[in-house]
């Protein structure tokens, strides 16, 4: 069957299901987020955030902003060239070896293009060593009373600073940071890899864009071993006699990452108290995240009985003990931040990103226990979306929207604070590069030579679409009935627009991860909304839809009749008694069904 075939299947199916009743109540508030009061609003910071695009210059991305209520968005490796002069009081960039003072590019046109949209930055650091820095050699060989520490500071001072009054002068409330990207699984192996001659490998030189774990010192590990002899346990962290800590290794926290993130924390204390004197910034904050890892420890390291590399970063991070090797990398933190893709799950519901963030919390909980003066640390999805796996369309389809309703509703009970979508615009700069088609992202990338790119909006971006339409207090919504169901729904009403919204989802997990497909049945349901303000009679519900034929890239890219753009439909229901009822079907999917007072019957 060809793929528009299925999709028309899909789409069309007879519905046979078992009646699923849906029942709202307008005067009955349900909050279960991270605020306890506004589930809403705790939901949307979840979404609002997204990597910033390689063409920041370009302003077809305006409209996906808007449309989405986008609030921050994360810049990567945009510090690449960032430096200071030799003395460390100069601020700049080197590029090509020549040092520029004053500002830092591109980060400085990135933060600009941000800020002209309205955006907080959401800034990840030293992810490669500073040009300047390269003539100390590696971080570990750094020695303690030598000028290369010192001088890394008044770097990493200087660096927040930058981008704290360039982002507070431009209008922005916030600022957070983060130590690099996904430590744990960076430079995987060395180049050259290749397990029949170990001989072979070598390190990518320091200085941007060049050793990922510029922090490491090549001579404390035996480079050419295979297989690595290595050891996830913190006890052995310093055995110089172990080979190039490959993928998942503990040794990568207190040799990279940890001496790094308490430098930068230490940096936002100080330009903190720099800039508290000033009214201008009243209000505003800076705030350090971390460690941003990918989280596969989790799933790999209690088979062998060890803490997660997670669990290891939050012990050295708030460890109280006055031990050297315990508390030597002692530092603020205000959210702990992490990266979770659907596809870790697969068909599995969302178990294991549920044991990571209980994890986290329990160690949270366990030190706090011990540390009387530690922060109260939020958590951060710093990175996520629905799938890693590229090949797929689950995130250009109905598959990838289906899952994200379900899935935000799953991160709202974690009590996640905040969180950032992988990236607004699949591709890259260069026209002549093929788009990522399968990339986690918001807008598909069509090249148009030398002329400015095509963007078309991919379910997930519809799905934000919805969810930005919606407003008010979140409200109680039973669902009762359909067995077998996979329906689930989120609610709200908006007293002071006497507005009803309800978002309905159909997530089969089997169907977007699984080898699920047989024909789907669309699932019948009734949906009653009480306790509304309305005259008897009847009354026009706008609904907006994204499943197998409606609002889906997937299908547009096969068949340019059918439209990617956020598809609106109506309804008629009945008002009686202050009750709106309506019958409707769903399969995979989502649909936001909103009454408004405008589109009251008499």
């Amino acid at each position: 069957m060809s793929l528009l075939s299925l999709l028309l299947s899909l789409g069309f199916a007879a519905a046979s299901r078992a009646q699923t009743s849906i029942t709202v109540d307008t005067q009955v508030s349900f909050n279960i987020g991270l605020s306890g009061n506004d589930d809403l609003g705790d939901l949307k910071k979840i979404y609002q955030s997204a990597n910033s695009p390689s063409e920041q210059a370009f302003d077809q991305f305006n409209q996906i902003i808007t449309d989405t209520g986008m609030k921050r968005t994360r810049l990567l490796l945009s510090d690449v060239y960032c430096d200071v002069d030799q003395t460390g009081d100069v601020f700049g960039y080197t590029l090509d070896g020549v040092f520029h003072p004053g500002e830092c590019q591109p980060l400085g046109w990135h933060l600009d293009w941000a800020l002209v949209r309205g955006l907080s930055p959401h800034v990840a650091v030293g992810s490669f060593m500073p040009p300047r820095f390269v003539q100390y050699g590696p971080g570990e060989s750094w020695a303690v009373d030598g000028p290369a520490p010192a001088l890394f500071q008044k770097y990493a001072d200087a660096l927040v600073r930058y981008i704290a009054k360039k982002s507070f002068d431009g209008g922005a409330p916030s600022v957070i940071f983060e130590v690099s990207n996904e430590a744990d699984i960076a430079d995987t192996a060395p180049e050259n890899w290749n397990d029949t001659n170990p001989s072979a490998y070598t390190l990518k030189p320091l200085g941007s864009w060049g050793r990922w774990l510029w922090w490491m010192d090549p001579t404390k590990y035996v480079l050419n071993q295979w297989p690595p002899l290595q050891s996830h346990t913190m006890s052995s962290a310093e055995d110089q006699t172990l080979s190039y800590p490959y993928q998942l290794d503990a040794r990568r926290l207190p040799r990279q990452l940890l001496p790094v993130q308490k430098v930068f924390s230490k940096a936002i204390e100080n330009i903190r108290n720099e800039l508290a004197a000033n009214q201008n910034y009243s209000g505003k904050t800076l705030e350090m995240a971390g460690p941003a890892l990918v989280g596969l420890s989790l799933a790999y390291y209690p088979a062998e009985n060890l803490p997660t590399l997670e669990e290891v970063f939050l012990d050295q991070t708030f460890n109280p003990l006055a031990d050297t090797y315990l508390s030597k990398f002692n530092a603020r933190l205000d959210r702990f931040s992490f990266h979770y893709y659907g596809s870790t799950d697969g068909t599995g519901g969302f178990a294991y990103f549920g044991n990571l963030v209980d994890t986290v919390k329990a160690k949270l909980d366990a030190l706090r226990a011990n540390n009387a003066s530690m922060l109260d640390v939020k958590l951060f999805l710093s990175e996520w979306g629905p799938t890693a796996y590229e090949a797929t369309d689950v995130n250009y389809s109905h598959k990838g929207a289906a899952w994200t309703a379900a899935f935000l509703h799953e991160a709202l009970k974690k009590k996640i604070s905040m969180g950032s979508y992988l990236i607004i615009g699949d591709g890259q700069g260069d026209p002549n590069i093929a788009p990522y088609t399968g990339q986690a992202s918001l807008l598909h990338k069509v090249p148009r030579g030398e002329a400015p790119a095509d963007y078309y909006p991919k379910p997930v971006a519809n799905l934000f679409k919805m969810y930005n339409k919606m407003s008010g207090q979140r409200v109680q919504a039973a669902l009762t009935g359909g067995s077998g169901s996979h329906l689930n729904a989120f609610a709200t009403w908006d007293g002071g627009s006497s507005t009803a919204n309800v978002m309905l989802y159909n997530y089969d997990a089997t169907r977007v991860f699984g080898n699920n497909t047989s024909a789907e049945t669309p699932e019948a349901f009734s949906l009653a909304i009480d306790n509304l303000p309305f005259l008897n009679g009847p009354v026009t519900v706008e609904r907006y839809l994204i499943d197998a034929t409606h609002s889906n890239l997937a299908l547009f890219l096969v068949d340019a009749t059918y439209s990617s753009e956020l598809q609106k439909t109506s309804l008629t229901g009945t008002v009686t008694n202050g009750r709106l009822t309506l019958s409707d079907t769903l399969g995979l999917g989502v649909s936001l069904y909103r009454v408004l007072p405008s589109v009251v019957g008499p």
